[in-house]
């Protein structure tokens, strides 16, 4: 009998210990409202900007949608929770932590982080939309973990397609909210393209203003709610796609709706002075994070000696979405500043002594720009955000002229 409840034991431990080694982790949790709250907590406290270049996450390498994955990956495995999305490839599959591709790694560390790795090539701005849903803009609902993301906009004509030179409009993009201020301002934490191992960067600038059901604020579906309606999911709302932005009449516009949101997140009303520094701080935040892609581009570009990129190469090194953020970062600055002016560099001049504050720009060994001068050659236009172009070109430094094609 001894002998019998003896083998019962080490059969049972061998069985434990298999299907512990068959999942990427064991999960003792299940998520609900007090997860998401820890989830939020920890992505405003803990998920920082140097998480893939320092600690236990140290050396993978993120774009957009790749940190905003890793972040729930990471959150649920170091607390033993699920993770659920769903599988791109097609049909009702899921990818989950339950998955047994990574058996042979034993060390639970470097097998969660293939897995991040995993996940990043499965996913992209095109399958947030199916991992997440759009919410209520208030602060139950937007808050630190909550998604921001517009999966890739293409030309909406084959004339608009032909005039543009190339069938890319705008590439995705994605970011997690940081934090949400007491006077209403969304930051955002979010890495960029091309993949690689970087810092990531915080900015409080919203590019984009929701115009489909699959892009803006949205939150993680629930597991057990994979398979059910969407509009079921508590806080579900398509308010900021109808509700907000509205200019009078149908017309809407980024900047109202951006102010619409704040209102909406406000426990008390942010001063003039506060949203000056805050979006000159964003500008300055969002061209020096500029400084590297350049560079990769010029990199990229004195290699092939005089070649074309491809649109692999063009996709990661052009800047038409950062530089169009740029911009509307400034159009928005002379807003709450009420600059006056004829034109958009007169009103530009206003902001001077605000854009000042931003220490000089370093583009390369030896080289600066300030931050004003760079605003000004962006209003006048002499940015170049195509990467066939030369260095000077795409600080407005100087002109250059290609027949490559855009993408």
């Amino acid at each position: 009998m001894r002998m019998h409840i003896f083998r019962f034991i080490i059969v049972t431990a061998f069985l434990g210990m298999t299907s512990a080694k068959a999942a990427v982790w064991q999960e003792t949790q299940s998520w609900d409202s007090s997860w998401e709250k820890k989830y939020s907590e920890w992505v405003r406290n803990s998920f920082n900007e140097e998480i893939f270049v320092s600690g236990p996450y140290k050396d993978i390498s993120t774009d957009c949608s790749d940190a905003v994955y890793a972040a729930r990956v990471i959150f649920a495995y170091e607390h033993k929770l699920p993770f659920v999305i769903r599988d791109s490839t097609g049909g009702g599959s899921r990818i989950t932590n339950k998955m047994s591709r990574f058996d042979d790694i034993s060390d639970s560390l470097k097998r969660v982080r293939k897995f991040i790795v995993f996940v990043g090539q499965a996913t992209s701005t095109k399958t947030l939309p199916d991992d997440t849903y759009p919410v209520k803009i208030n602060r139950e609902y937007v808050r630190a973990g909550t998604v921001w993301t517009r999966p890739r906009q293409n030309a909406a004509s084959i004339i608009d397609r032909i005039v543009r030179g190339g069938a890319g409009q705008d590439p995705g993009h994605a970011e997690l909210v940081k934090s949400v201020s007491d006077t209403g301002v969304i930051y955002l934490i979010g890495s960029t393209v091309p993949k690689a191992v970087r810092q990531m960067h915080t900015t409080s600038s919203l590019v984009f203003m929701p115009v489909e059901t699959t892009t803006g604020l949205r939150n993680w579906i629930p597991a057990d709610y994979y398979g059910r309606s969407k509009s079921s999911i508590p806080g579900y709302s398509l308010e900021q796609y109808n509700t907000l932005g509205s200019e009078g009449g149908d017309s809407r516009h980024i900047r109202t709706w951006t102010r619409d949101v704040q209102k909406r997140l406000a426990l008390r009303e942010e001063s003039k002075e506060e949203s000056i520094e805050r979006q000159a701080d964003d500008v300055c935040g969002l061209v020096n994070a500029r400084v590297d892609i350049v560079a990769d581009g010029e990199e990229r570009r004195r290699h092939l000696d005089g070649a074309c990129m491809d649109q692999g190469d063009y996709e990661a090194y052009s800047t038409p979405s950062r530089d169009n953020r740029i911009k509307e970062s400034l159009f928005q600055i002379m807003d709450a500043a009420n600059a006056k002016g004829f034109t958009k560099t007169q009103k530009l001049k206003k902001l001077k002594s605000y854009l000042d504050r931003c220490p000089d720009i370093r583009i390369s060994s030896g080289r600066t720009i300030s931050l004003y001068e760079f605003a000004l050659q962006l209003m006048k236009g002499n940015v170049s955000n195509n990467p066939n172009h030369n260095f000077e070109a795409r600080w407005g430094l100087g002109r250059d002229i290609t027949i490559c094609r855009k993408y």
